[in-house]
């Protein structure tokens, strides 16, 4: 079950440029995102549970996928390879594969935040704010201060001039990558030939897998 529960002691904020703050380089653990755009007047909600793993040592992300879309229920599967700059969706029994253009997502923050703390009952939070370059995105960004493991995360702003948001909690996270086989390319997607272009988001905390 997913929970978030924050009681305030003691806020303090600052403008950080001096030192990188990153999740860690190998960790899983499951993210449940809900995401609103509207365009033309129309609100569509996309809700999604997202079981992944992050490896930064040897450039690959796994992700397990199930969601709804106004109503509509969706599942796939994501395989990015980034050493031999694919991706691999698996969605309705078949498997795309797409040349990655970005390089693999940075586990750092961009260092034009500023910075709180708070208190709860998860331990100490560290709190981040920064714009960031995906579509000049708003984040207010929660972590944990021992681990830099985020909590929560919340993204404002416009993407294609449409307006966006997005809250995003991580629960369930280990460090380390249990089960490596989660990254071996599964058989129907051995013969699949790439079909396009994949443009993710070149650093993890804006990568949502929808």
């Amino acid at each position: 079950m997913l929970r978030v529960t924050a009681v305030v002691l003691l806020t303090f904020v600052a403008n950080a440029y001096i030192y990188d703050v990153c999740v860690p380089y190998q960790w899983e653990g499951i993210q449940a995102v809900v995401t609103g755009t509207e365009e033309a007047g129309t609100l569509t909600v996309t809700q999604s549970t997202s079981r992944f793993s992050f490896d930064a040592n040897n450039s690959r992300i796994a992700a397990s996928t199930s969601g709804s879309q106004d109503g509509s229920e969706f599942q796939k599967g994501f395989l990015f390879l980034y050493q031999q700059r694919r991706v691999y969706i698996i969605d309705g029994g078949r498997c795309r594969a797409y040349q990655l253009i970005q390089h693999f997502p940075s586990p750092c923050l961009p260092q034009n935040f500023s910075w709180s703390w708070d208190v709860t009952w998860e331990g100490f939070l560290d709190i981040y704010e920064f714009v960031g370059p995906v579509h000049d995105l708003y984040f207010h960004v929660q972590v944990l201060s021992a681990s830099n493991i985020p909590i929560t995360m919340q993204q404002t702003g416009t993407v294609d001039n449409g307006p966006v948001f997005r809250t995003s909690t991580y629960a369930n996270v280990t460090l380390d990558i249990k089960n490596p086989d989660v990254f071996t390319l599964p058989s129907i997607c051995k013969a699949a030939e790439v079909e396009g272009t994949f443009d993710a988001p070149d650093y993890f905390i804006g990568l949502n897998f929808q």
